[in-house]
């Protein structure tokens, strides 16, 4: 079995991979995926007489500090997950949704495991969901864990 977890390093993705790999089989091959975004060609938004809107050496940072935040995110995902798990970093200019149904088809992925951290109604329809996406695009079962938020006390 070709498991594909889809991870962004927020507290709901742990969760969903730790919980969901307990509820597959145990010799399940997974590669945990993350999507950044691809490194900004200060040229790319340069447009008449006022030039780029950032310097190239800006775009260096900013894509080494997107990189290093999402190896570290896919680290505090993996860790627990299996011993030989295959960690992805994936830049893309497409919506991360639209990019771990394309991860999952290209791996022949059986199941794609991806956490809901359970947006409100109000959230969900002014942003777009990973999760909805996913759910509806995706050409293998998929697996949604939700992260239960615990309260200390009464509503």
């Amino acid at each position: 079995m070709r498991v594909v977890v889809a991870t962004d390093g927020s507290d709901a993705a742990i969760d969903g991979a730790h919980r969901s790999l307990e509820l597959l089989r145990s010799d399940a091959v997974v590669v945990l995926v993350m999507v950044i975004p691809e490194k900004e060609d200060p040229m790319d938004d340069a447009g008449g007489i006022e030039g780029p809107t950032i310097t190239p050496e800006q775009a260096d940072r900013d894509w080494e500090k997107t990189t290093r935040e999402g190896i570290a995110a896919l680290d505090r995902t993996a860790s627990g997950i299996a011993p030989d798990v295959e960690i992805r970093l994936v830049p893309a200019d497409q919506a991360p949704g639209a990019v771990l149904v394309r991860m999952a088809a290209e791996l022949h992925a059986d199941v794609l495991v991806i956490g809901a951290g359970g947006k409100g109604w109000w959230k969900r329809f002014w942003s777009p969901s990973v999760s909805d996406y996913v759910v509806h695009h995706a050409h293998c079962p998929v697996l949604l864990v939700r992260h239960e938020h615990h309260s200390h006390g009464p509503d």
